[in-house]
């Protein structure tokens, strides 16, 4: 059964003159990504794809879920369509994953990743930054039912301190 893990990015910084594409995760962001990496790896293991918008925000979010995994790190897509995506992008996304990818990580932004979860799984999600739903799919990917996917466990992994 494929199982779909739904990451927000975690908490970025807004300076001054930077565009919103180019925005950086905050020192407490990167920490809560490496917080976020573990918890993902003690719970559902290595991933065999992650997908994630090519948004710096989402590309640092990356490097701290895959900072435990050392050198052996998974296959990661950077996909220009989830950097403002709609809720059609999303399911279109998802429907296209290889099925040789039985535990995808998608990494995007809000609202799009908290309507992704919502659409799949028939309840209501609102992911927090670092926010991590994940949900098991009944089907092969191009197949991905609306409202009939189910909600394993989501969580907010927090850094200490």
């Amino acid at each position: 059964m494929p199982t779909l893990v739904v990451v927000r990015h975690a908490k970025a910084d807004s300076p001054i003159a930077t565009d919103d594409f180019a925005r950086p995760l905050l020192p407490r962001g990167r920490e809560d990504a490496k917080a976020a990496g573990r918890w993902l790896h003690e719970t559902v293991g290595k991933p065999g794809l992650i997908v994630t918008s090519p948004a710096r925000r989402t590309a640092e979010t990356v490097e701290g879920l895959i900072a435990v995994h050392g050198d052996d790190v998974p296959s990661i897509v950077y996909e220009e369509s989830l950097y403002e995506a709609s809720l059609g992008d999303m399911l279109r996304l998802v429907r296209g994953l290889d099925d040789d990818a039985d535990l995808t990580f998608v990494v995007g932004h809000n609202p799009s990743v908290s309507e992704l979860v919502s659409e799949l799984t028939g309840q209501p999600a609102q992911l927090r930054t670092a926010g991590i739903a994940v949900i098991e799919v009944p089907s092969a990917w191009a197949d991905t039912p609306s409202f009939s996917c189910r909600l394993v466990t989501a969580a907010t992994p927090r850094a200490e301190g």
